[in-house]
């Protein structure tokens, strides 16, 4: 049950993220979320694999905590990785285009 509140918890922490930090327009509609559910399960699953007790609040700091971490890294990073590759296709495309022989 724990771990079904912990994906959805993730999932709305993810969600509000995308939401909160600027530059959303460089990644899609799931992605923030997605990313969200991913750390947060996995980390909920990683704490209980560790000992921890699932009464106790320290898996729900841990797994929501690195959440939060993670889906605000993905989302300052992916922006600016998404510019420089546009930017970089765009450079090939347009020499592409003046090196060819004209018709």
């Amino acid at each position: 049950m724990e771990l079904v509140l912990v994906v959805t918890a993730a999932g709305i922490i993810g969600f509000t993220l995308r939401y909160l930090i600027p530059g959303r327009t460089w990644h899609g509609l799931a992605v923030m979320p997605a990313t969200g559910v991913i750390i947060g399960s996995l980390v909920w699953v990683l704490c209980l694999w560790a000992g921890f007790d699932r009464s106790s609040v320290w898996p729900w700091v841990i797994s929501l905590g690195l959440t939060v971490i993670g889906c605000t890294v993905l989302a300052i990073r992916l922006p600016l990785i998404r510019r420089e590759a546009d930017e970089e296709l765009w450079a090939t495309l347009t020499s592409a285009k003046q090196d060819s022989p004209a018709s």
